[in-house]
């Protein structure tokens, strides 16, 4: 199994979906640390979208594409969720500080 840290893009498969969620294999943020992603057997995610709303925080935030990220993209920080690892196919690119840490606090401010 490949190594997972906080901040990595993977191609996640969401399916199966129920109701509202997210589903079909696209790419995701792993947010959970590499100690948690080390011991446990899922992994927390937060998916990202190819549409795009303007000034949606703390719901979403804007990815621009990069490496093996072949389009902008909307982190969707209220559809977080825990996952098996088996659903994490491949990495694709990583977050940088500053765009961990917006996502950090936007999940903050919907939890809190």
């Amino acid at each position: 199994m490949m190594e997972l840290n906080r901040g990595d893009i993977c191609l996640v498969n969401f399916n199966p979906a129920k109701g509202g969620e997210i589903g079909k294999l696209r790419p995701a943020i792993v947010m959970s640390s590499v100690e948690e992603n080390t011991i446990l057997d899922t992994v927390i995610v937060i998916p990202l979208s190819t549409y795009i709303e303007k000034d949606a925080l703390p719901y979403r935030y804007l990815i621009t594409k990069r490496e093996s990220l072949d389009k902008d993209s909307d982190a969707c920080i209220y559809e977080i969720r825990a996952l098996s690892k088996t659903r994490v196919k491949e990495k694709l690119s990583r977050l940088n500080s500053k765009e961990l840490s917006v996502i950090q606090k936007a999940l903050c401010q919907i939890l809190v």
